[in-house]
């Protein structure tokens, strides 16, 4: 009698990866979000409100700015979960996922290349006004859409195969990331080919924190206008003044040296001098280059999608299951005071949910902050500052499998307090040589090597916290301390920003001090989840429950 082949036993590599093209979109959009639109309220702002000098109180431009970009994460929260509920209940000849990503996938790339194309309307609040509309309606579509396109992948693949679709689409993901990281010099080199030689020029320039293109001299050093009978040829002075040019200030202010002007103007020495285009107004450089190629390749993304759909609806798993009524879902969210765990379990739920608000707020900090950070103190362009993101980002994703291996060898707490301490260690040591050395070469090399192992640190984390949360609970409650984890992951992804920019505006707009923050919640978080005495496995428990909990969660 023949051998019948076993059909369905191993995953379809190449029908996931094609599933992944929408989450790569999705990705690829908001890694760029996350990088220029810091860089571009910023220079508004500080514009239209004279270096934060017309503020009041405690507010400044950096806190503005980190408050801005919480947006995402509050509609993340209102919305991603109500419109996953939704596509679970559609029924269309497109499957239940497909018609949200069809109709607002387009609709949310549109807006998302508008956004720098309101930065530059010359009028301040207008412009600020529109640029807020417009990313308004932005995060509404991605909250759409976000969730049916994480969703298709389970749609498609079998429970126990899920674990190594969720890699394949994370993978995809990270492609997406990556190529927002290097989308402004691709866009750069593309406006050149097209021949916009001036907008490649622009891209390229250097410039202030408000965006105004930089004159430069001959060497390509800006141009320096000096102040209040200021010589900067003096010895005492001229090492600060070659700082000065190196880095990515704006204005030098030195106390003591001057004897005219009032108020701060009295201890302005020196500022660089911004390019005047033919209207006689200072040039600024225009991003929507970088927004236009990001949202045409998150349209290929779909069409993409769209193809392997059409022609593979046939595997969807999902259009024939009917979803059961809401009241089984409701019975199943249940107060953390009425679990059926121990005493002792719920302290360490408590605390470990309360360590992950604070490791989250310095994490959720870092992604709004670095490319004003790096144009500010190490002079580097957006579309530069983003490749040293990729490596971090490259570090933590490198980083998994080993973290996950080390979780389970030498215990998940015991990775994760790891991590943290390098991680805290890292960081305060980059502070300290950045405040105290003056040597921007080994400031260079100190904060490469924070890149390359903050982001294994961060990995170590990461991969850690929600199988540890999910494990106190156990297998009946997994919807519900998944709950619980994201409860307190996005929480801090509204505060973190906030609080960050309110510490780097208290130290006069230096995002020096990022770094400060960060280290401060790690290192409160480190000594909070001490105290978690749960969640941990033994060689003997059954948790294949437990990784497909954490990859469906993801």
């Amino acid at each position: 009698m023949p051998k019948t082949k076993k059909k369905g036993n191993g995953l379809n590599y190449k029908r996931t990866f094609l599933i992944g093209f929408g989450f790569m979109g999705c990705m690829l959009m908001w890694s760029v979000y996350n990088s220029y639109v810091p860089v571009i309220f910023r220079a508004k702002l500080t514009e239209i409100t004279n270096g934060g000098e017309a503020l009041p109180g405690i507010l400044s431009v950096a806190l503005l700015v980190n408050a801005i970009m919480t947006i995402d994460n509050i509609f993340g929260v209102i919305f991603q979960p109500y419109f996953g509920k939704r596509s679970d209940s559609t029924h269309t000849k497109w499957g239940k996922r497909m018609p949200y990503i069809i109709i607002c996938l387009p609709i949310c790339a549109l807006f998302f290349s508008l956004i720098p194309v309101a930065a530059t309307l010359k009028a301040g609040i207008l412009s600020i006004a529109l640029m807020m509309a417009v990313i308004i309606f932005f995060n509404f579509t991605m909250s759409v859409w976000r969730s049916p396109v994480v969703s298709l992948m389970p749609d498609f693949t079998p429970s126990h195969l899920q674990s190594d679709a969720n890699a394949v689409i994370n993978i995809m993901g990270g492609v997406g990331q990556m190529i927002g990281f290097v989308i402004g010099t691709i866009a750069t080199a593309l406006v050149g080919l097209l021949g916009f030689t001036s907008m490649q020029e622009a891209l390229k320039a250097k410039t202030n924190s408000l965006g105004q293109i930089l004159q430069v001299d001959a060497s390509g050093n800006p141009v320096v206008k000096y102040f209040n009978n200021f010589d900067p040829t003096l010895a005492e002075y001229k090492e600060h003044v070659e700082n000065f040019i190196a880095s990515g200030r704006d204005k030098l202010y030195l106390n003591g040296t001057t004897l005219s002007g009032t108020g701060e103007e009295k201890n302005l020495v020196a500022q660089k001098v911004a390019a005047i285009g033919a209207d006689g107004n200072p040039m600024y450089v225009n991003y929507t280059p970088i927004f236009l190629v990001a949202a045409v390749v998150s349209i290929l993304c779909l069409v993409v999608l769209v193809i392997f759909y059409k022609r593979n609806k046939q595997y969807d798993l999902s259009k024939d299951i009917v979803i059961e009524k809401a009241e089984g879902e409701k019975a199943k969210k249940i107060k953390i005071k009425d679990l059926p765990i121990s005493k002792e379990e719920r302290r360490s739920l408590l605390v470990m949910l309360a360590a992950l608000f604070l490791i989250n707020n310095a994490t959720e900090a870092i992604v709004p902050n670095f490319t004003n950070f790096a144009l500010d103190t190490l002079n580097v362009k957006p579309i530069y500052s983003t490749l040293m993101m990729a490596v971090f980002a490259v570090s933590l994703a490198a980083f998994g499998i080993p973290a996950g291996a080390m979780g389970r060898k030498l215990g998940r707490k015991k990775t994760i307090i790891a991590g943290l301490l390098v991680i805290v260690v890292m960081f305060v040591i980059y502070l300290a040589v950045s405040q105290f050395v003056n040597n921007r070469m080994f400031t260079w090399v100190v904060l490469w090597i924070a890149l390359v192992v903050g982001g294994a640190a961060v990995g170590c984390i990461n991969i850690n916290t929600l199988p540890l949360v999910l494990a106190i609970g156990g297998r009946d409650y997994v919807g519900t301390f998944t709950g619980y984890y994201y409860t307190a992951t996005f929480s801090a992804a509204i505060t973190g920003p906030i609080l960050c920019g309110g510490l780097i505006g208290l130290f006069g707009e230096d995002y020096n001090f990022m770094f400060l923050f960060c280290a401060i919640m790690f290192a409160l978080g480190l000594i909070v989840i001490t105290q978690v005495k749960h969640g941990e496995s033994s060689k003997d428990e059954d948790t294949s429950w437990l990784e497909e909990a954490v990859e469906n969660a993801d």
